[in-house]
């Protein structure tokens, strides 16, 4: 009967217990109201804003906005502006101060402790009870690791690999905030550049539409040929309204990559015809990149570090042998004091009874033959990006100057076609065409100009150069 009593509690009574000090409903089951947070399920709940406030970014004075015009000025005000360098330099802080920390495992351990009591020991039987002890009790202890098989040294030498690939990474993020400057610069001279063709395109096509108003009222053209002209005209009028906004855009995207509020108007001077690339041959590129760029080289940091923390545990797992000591000193009332010295050697032999450090020396290993596998994939991964940068920069400038023959031949033949449209030899459809080509051909060319530059900014940044801005 006990026995079937205590198969009962262990079954039926113990879950009862549990129900009752983990309830799910009622106030105890949640004391502090945190279910408040939690909206119904599938719907939309306002929540208070943030208790931390960000700072709003600061606009500069405006003789500082004055200077802000070219590349370099824009590229070195990111870089000590943008959220991403701070960021970066952050990280970067704190693997040198955990660089620190594990150069200070080369130094003995340290420890006082000061401690005051007062103990009395009290007897249940007849016996008269000890007197009280009022103490004050003081101690010294030192600790130095004179042998760790290696312990010690790959863990300084993991931590300056950390330290390092955190440095490659800060360089890499200042080359991707220059890169998105240059993008973004390039971006805002592009699309200035195209507002000023639509702006010449919309002049070009009320010219034609007064021109051809004016030979109607003579009886002279057709009035569906003004109404070409006029749906030229509106059309044109929309390409520039569409062009203003993207120019907007871009405005406030080199304001952003810049770290500057997006509001700011940046004003830049327009690009400069580039010079024919005579640039070294593509595998020059590959060889640099290898040797410069920062991704590649924080990889390799990092593989150098997952090898040192491989070896960090393999050293935890061995015995050790340490030189201890420790100094006290007791003080009483009404009693004498003491004074107490010990000083030894100390052998650590770590038995790895729940396998813990056979298993962290197989999680570190896999870890290095991770990190190892990222640095490869990265140096393809670069590779890649260098070879398409370096050509795609090539093909661009042969592009631009194909689209100034285009913009050269456009302007001939529109200016032939409105002579011909004007004594009868060609019609509104002829005229209206020849100025297409005119505009599609002058915005051809700015976007290959622009391009040209950002592929070049592309290629320098991958190959791990510095972007300077040359040719704007």
């Amino acid at each position: 009967m006990r026995r079937f009593l205590g198969v009962f509690l262990v079954f039926f009574a113990l879950p009862a217990s549990a129900t009752l000090l983990y309830p799910t409903q009622g106030f105890f089951s949640d004391p502090w109201d945190t279910r408040a947070l939690v909206p119904p399920l599938g719907q939309y709940r306002a929540v208070p804003g943030p208790h931390l406030q960000i700072r709003r970014v600061k606009l500069p004075p405006p003789a500082v906005l004055k200077r802000l015009r070219t590349l370099p000025a824009l590229t070195a005000w990111a870089l000590a502006h943008n959220p991403q360098t701070a960021s970066a330099w952050a990280d970067l802080a704190a693997q040198a101060a955990a660089l620190g920390y594990a150069k200070g495992l080369w130094l003995p351990s340290i420890s006082a402790q000061v401690q005051g009591q007062r103990s009395e020991t009290l007897y249940s039987t007849r016996l008269l009870n000890a007197p009280a002890v009022n103490g004050l009790y003081s101690s010294l202890s030192f600790s130095e690791v004179l042998f760790d098989f290696g312990y010690r040294t790959d863990s300084v030498q993991a931590a300056r690999s950390t330290a390092l690939a955190a440095r490659y990474s800060a360089n890499e993020t200042l080359q991707t905030v220059a890169l998105h400057v240059a993008s973004a610069y390039y971006g805002l001279a592009e699309s200035l550049a195209i507002v000023q063709t639509y702006q010449q395109g919309v002049r070009e096509a009320r010219k034609i539409y007064q021109d051809t108003r004016t030979q109607y009222r003579a009886h002279l053209k057709a009035v569906t040929d003004v109404y070409q002209a006029q749906t030229e005209l509106a059309q044109a009028r929309e390409d520039l309204a569409s062009a203003q906004g993207s120019l907007q855009a871009s405005r406030a995207q080199l304001a952003e990559s810049v770290g500057l509020p997006v509001s700011v108007r940046l004003h830049i001077p327009p690009l400069f015809t580039p010079q024919a690339p005579h640039a070294p041959r593509v595998t020059h590129w590959l060889h640099q990149a290898y040797h410069q760029n920062p991704a590649i080289q924080a990889d390799l940091e990092s593989m150098a570090a997952a090898r040192h923390n491989m070896a960090v545990a393999k050293a935890q797992g061995l015995p050790s042998v340490s030189l201890v000591g420790n100094l006290g000193k007791d003080w009483f009332h009404k009693t004498p004091n003491q004074e107490s010295f010990s000083v030894g050697l100390q052998l650590n032999v770590p038995l790895d009874a729940n396998f813990q450090h056979q298993y962290q020396v197989q999680k570190e290993r896999a870890l290095y033959r991770q990190a190892h596998a990222q640095a490869r994939q990265e140096v393809q991964n670069v590779f890649l990006q260098v070879w398409q940068a370096y050509y795609r920069w090539q093909s661009s400038y042969r592009a631009y100057q194909a689209a100034q023959s285009q913009v050269h031949s456009a302007e001939k033949a529109l200016s032939g076609i409105r002579t011909q449209y004007r004594i009868g030899l060609a019609n509104i459809l002829d005229l209206v065409t020849a100025e297409e080509n005119l505009i599609s051909a002058r915005v051809t060319e700015t976007e290959e100009l622009a391009a040209y530059y950002q592929y070049q900014a592309s290629l320098y940044r991958y190959v791990g150069v510095a972007l300077t801005g040359k040719g704007v």
